[in-house]
């Protein structure tokens, strides 16, 4: 008997099938479904039960967020774990905060060695245990926003520093990375891109990139941002910056939680590995 039971939702017959025999080849215990498209994939999770769904961004019938929020209401499944898929990393971070149903992102370029370590990740009960109990560097200069955020990251079990500004922060990072101070490393960082001082957010994340020479695999960085005109030029510039990942303000507690554990387990995965 299957220890794991995965739904993969995407049009391609051959893209679910190299799926398919990456995630067996690697996790012992699994069985893997495969479909086609999102009205198919809906009619099955009535009467079938799976530890985890991957769907593309893209249907034939839907996009994947529609696909997220008839699984959670009209389905009434609102436990299971699905994460989008999309092989454009820019039109995926653009498209993360249109639908709070979805739990993790992951840009198919990265390939299917990273795409089975994600899925480990949402498997592993050990690991959402770590995730939950992580270190987070908090920068915000907002005090109302820095009290809503900070509950959030209490209430969930996450320990935490804060900085109100870039300075603060990479003071903080040089000593928690220095091993004779006994302060204990952080496992990410959730910092908002407009900052007090002479540094902004984007300054910040080229100092940790660059400077400290911390990369994202080792130390990911998740960039909360308020909605901008020029939207698309405003995240390139951020992604190039060296962010992993980015979230609209307001913050929604269930997906920022969602998307700091993702980012933490991934890297645990790839240290792991």
């Amino acid at each position: 008997m299957a220890e794991h039971a995965i739904l993969i939702i995407d049009a391609s017959k051959a893209s679910r099938a190299i799926i398919t025999k990456a995630i067996t080849a690697k996790i012992e215990g699994i069985q893997v479904t495969g479909y086609d498209s999102a009205a198919t994939a809906l009619e099955h999770c009535k009467a079938s039960s799976f530890d985890l769904i991957v769907t593309a961004m893209s249907l034939p019938d839907m996009q994947g967020q529609e696909f997220a929020t008839k699984l959670r209401t009209e389905c009434g499944n609102t436990s299971t774990p699905i994460i989008m898929m999309s092989g454009d990393f820019i039109q995926n971070i653009e498209n993360q905060t249109a639908s709070p149903h979805i739990n993790g992102y992951f840009d198919k370029s990265k390939g299917n060695e990273h795409l089975v370590q994600y899925i480990q990740s949402y498997l592993s009960i050990k690991l959402w245990n770590k995730a939950s109990s992580s270190h987070v560097l908090y920068v915000e200069d907002s005090p109302t926003v820095t009290r809503v955020v900070t509950n959030m990251l209490e209430t969930n079990g996450y320990t935490f520093l804060h900085a109100t500004n870039a300075a603060d922060a990479l003071s903080m990072l040089s000593h928690a990375q220095n091993p004779d101070n006994k302060i204990r490393p952080f496992d990410i960082m959730l910092t908002d891109i407009q900052l007090e001082g002479l540094m902004s957010g984007d300054d910040l994340i080229r100092e940790i990139r660059f400077g400290l020479g911390l990369s994202p695999e080792t130390f990911p960085i998740l960039v909360s941002t308020s909605a901008n005109a020029d939207r698309l030029e405003h995240i390139n510039n951020i992604i190039s910056a060296g962010a992993n990942d980015i979230i609209e303000k307001p913050l929604i507690e269930n997906l920022l939680i969602a998307r700091m554990s993702n980012l933490i387990l991934l890297k645990q995965c790839v240290i792991n590995n």
